[in-house]
């Protein structure tokens, strides 16, 4: 892709991330009624959870197809929205009234999640599960960038060691536009300090052999 190209789409991409960010949370403050609030709040986490899909698979256009590439988009979209299904869950009940009046946070929304998954995001792209890699990419922007919109009213919650402050509304919208760029570096670290060591002990290995055969022929 032409590197203004990408400029442009990046900046288009932060843009629609920002004032999705800033109009959803917006509307969620000024809505009274519990089923618009809700739908309010998950439908800006899921949009917000595709463009960041976008930001992240753009990166290999080249290596996709078409189908493939919006496939993992849309499951960023949806994995995005379905995490607060665990608000039921954890409430034992379809009542909405029940989900969102919860004492306590429900379990997909403990921030150590998507951190362990970005710990074995990077492993898949390191050992060079390409196809895993994404998908535990896309995974990541979507749980990433959800928790992060949360934390502005509750913080990030980091099992066991308890909820952080909250996080300033202009850091909020930083972390969320970088989040699939950060992953995109990432898993491309992973992958090409891996291949430089295999490259690195193939070539030991090659020195090696051809050493002890060097000293077999003397003898």
């Amino acid at each position: 892709m032409h590197i203004q190209l990408v400029v442009y789409v990046r900046l288009i991409l932060a843009t629609l991330v920002s004032i999705t960010c800033i109009v959803g949370d917006n509307l969620l403050e000024t809505t009274r009624h519990p089923l618009l609030k809700a739908l309010c709040d998950n439908a800006t986490h899921a949009i917000v959870g595709g463009l960041t899909g976008i930001a992240f698979i753009m990166h290999f256009y080249d290596k996709l197809s078409n189908v493939a590439g919006w496939t993992l988009i849309f499951a960023c979209f949806a994995v995005s929205s379905f995490i607060d299904l665990d608000h039921f869950a954890a409430a034992k009940s379809l009542s909405l009234y029940a989900a969102t009046n919860l004492s306590d946070r429900p379990f997909l929304h403990c921030t150590t999640i998507p951190l362990v998954l970005v710990f074995v995001f990077a492993a898949a792209s390191m050992l060079q599960y390409f196809k895993t890699s994404l998908v535990l990419g896309i995974v990541c922007c979507a749980f990433l960038t959800h928790h992060t919109r949360d934390a502005i009213r509750h913080g990030y919650w980091i099992c066991p060691f308890g909820h952080t402050d909250r996080v300033p509304y202009s850091l909020y919208l930083i972390i969320t536009i970088v989040t699939p760029y950060a992953l995109f570096l990432l898993h491309s670290f992973c992958r090409g300090n891996f291949a430089l060591l295999n490259f690195t002990m193939a070539g030991k290995y090659y020195d090696r052999t051809t050493q002890n055969g060097a000293k077999m022929f003397i003898v």
